[in-house]
């Protein structure tokens, strides 16, 4: 059974001291079928083969065996996206677009007003990740133009603007 990257358990690292050493004290098979039920997200399923292995985990250090094997939250994109437009209360004037443009960094999301362009945020392959699902994007775009696309459409949505896009669009 695989399980997708974004959702599977995360390495025995993770996990706290005391808990790593209980992790590894538990026969193999265990381990295995415990990190396939938290991939599923069957928490309370993992935590009963986490007590028939051994009876001594208690609620605690079950707990945190099973949270140490779960992988972090990814960010919230659409947080993101609201810290952005918040943003836009330092730009002179009414704003007219958010636009996307290329630089040496990465993409530029831009704010466009009566004084001209302000640089809200740059895009670049690092932070993509954030906001693409893996193997996006699948038109063979750079992954920091999708992103910032991304992002960028609901910035402007959230002001009630225009977008536009990389090329143009």
């Amino acid at each position: 059974m695989t399980s997708e990257p974004e959702r599977g358990p995360a390495p025995a690292a993770a996990l706290t001291d005391g808990a790593a050493a209980r992790w590894a004290a538990l026969p193999a098979e265990v381990r295995e079928r415990v990190d396939a039920e938290l991939g599923q997200e069957r928490y309370a399923r993992a935590f009963g083969l986490l007590r028939e292995a051994d009876s001594s985990i208690g609620i605690p250090l079950g707990r945190a065996i099973i949270e140490g094997r779960l992988p972090p939250a990814p960010p919230d994109p659409l947080a993101d996206a609201e810290a952005l437009t918040g943003r836009v209360a330092g730009v002179d004037g009414p704003v007219l677009a958010v636009e996307a443009v290329r630089s040496a960094e990465g993409v530029e999301l831009t704010v466009t007003g009566a004084d001209g362009r302000q640089v809200l945020t740059v895009v670049d392959a690092g932070t993509a990740a954030r906001y693409l699902r893996p193997g996006e994007p699948a038109d063979g775009r750079p992954p920091a133009e999708a992103a910032a696309e991304w992002l960028g459409r609901q910035a402007a949505a959230a002001l009630g603007v225009p977008f536009r896009g990389v090329g143009g669009g």
